[in-house]
């Protein structure tokens, strides 16, 4: 996959991101590499949804 550029990603993209994570049971560093993203930023992401700042 090719990387957007400026990291911008569009909020369906990071919720797919976080549902990787979260209902796929996927680990972080599988999803960054799959969807070639940073592991901090699918972090940061992960976080902001548990915490409620990111709906999923």
């Amino acid at each position: 996959m090719k990387r957007i550029p400026q990291g911008r990603y569009s909020k369906k993209f990071r919720e797919e991101a976080v549902k990787h994570v979260i209902e796929q049971e996927l680990s972080i560093p599988d999803a960054s590499r799959r969807l070639d993203v940073p592991q901090s930023t699918i972090s940061y992401w992960v976080r902001a949804s548990k915490t409620g700042i990111l709906k999923i």
